[in-house]
């Protein structure tokens, strides 16, 4: 793994990070740089940051054969360029108070992480001949008294805010916690264990969009796949209050999803759902199935 700065941020710090990233607006419609991306950053967990090569990240994540020759092909170096680029535009944007940075140096295709220090705001100078004094100023007594007013209703106006208007816009913390389990698909077909996992991955970024929820990392939860464990005990690794777990079906170039959350205190299914589409709509059905199963988890914790 590749770290620069004085604190090395967690694997775990780093997972959040990449989710918050692949979660954002940026990258909702760029499946392309979301695969890469995750790809670089989990072979550098892994500490194989040394095989990240342009001809294993061709094959691995663009799909190309065999007989693939980077020299002909610059589907690499082009999607690179892409990538770097949209994270630089993801820092200056949405992300540009996020403690963790994710970046691709040039000339590479190896992760760099790098943990962020806040930056605090210089205090603004004012020259010496424009601070302003009271005794300068021929204030009149009925504009004194109505900033007297005003300054003593201030506070009751920051109270009603943080109440209603700044409430509304971000949440300190989440009113509940999902874990998204990997989708099982009952196929030995490698293009269903794909979409399943097209699916999870897509449900987990919709509902991390959705300030009111705290998501479990997609790459955190994909160590249970498979894994017969009790729930209990998942959630408690996941540190979640609720387990979304979904099943995929495909019939040709139909899809059908069953997902099912699962309040973890009271080991009560609380929502069930089906969806059915085409294998062309696989993204509208992670909206549809993130956006009700987000509906049933703050429902259910509002009672």
């Amino acid at each position: 793994m590749v770290h620069t700065g004085r604190v090395e941020p967690s694997a775990d710090d780093i997972r959040l990070q990449l989710d918050r990233i692949v979660g954002s607006s940026m990258f909702a419609n760029a499946d392309r740089m979301t695969s890469f991306l995750r790809f670089v950053v989990e072979r550098a967990l892994a500490g194989e940051g040394d095989q990240l090569k342009e001809y294993v990240v061709g094959v691995a994540v663009f799909g190309r054969t065999d007989d693939y020759d980077p020299r002909l092909d610059s589907i690499v170096r082009v999607e690179a360029r892409r990538l770097r680029t949209k994270l630089d535009e993801y820092y200056a944007g949405d992300g540009r108070d996020d403690a963790v940075a994710i970046r691709i140096p040039r000339g590479s295709y190896v992760p760099v992480f790098e943990r962020r220090e806040a930056v605090p705001m210089a205090s603004p100078i004012v020259p010496a001949d424009t601070k302003p004094t009271i005794a300068r100023r021929n204030w009149r007594p009925g504009l004194t008294a109505l900033a007297l007013v005003l300054l003593a209703a201030l506070p009751l106006s920051l109270v009603a805010w943080r109440a209603g208007f700044g409430a509304s816009v971000g949440r300190a913390t989440p009113i509940v916690t999902v874990g998204v389990l990997p989708f099982s698909e009952y196929s030995a077909d490698a293009a269903d264990e794909l979409l399943a996992a097209q699916l999870t991955d897509g449900v987990t970024s919709e509902l991390a969009r959705n300030r009111a929820l705290g998501v479990a990392s997609y790459t955190s939860a994909q160590q249970f796949a498979g894994a017969r464990r009790p729930l209990p005990e998942i959630a408690q690794a996941l540190k979640v209050e609720m387990i979304l777990e979904g099943s995929v079906t495909r019939t040709g170039d139909r899809v059908r999803v069953e997902g099912r959350l699962v309040d973890v205190a009271s080991n009560r299914k609380i929502w069930v759902d089906e969806f059915n589409g085409s294998v062309a709509d696989v993204k509208d059905i992670q909206r549809r199935v993130a956006a009700a199963a987000a509906r049933a988890a703050e429902q259910a914790r509002s009672r």
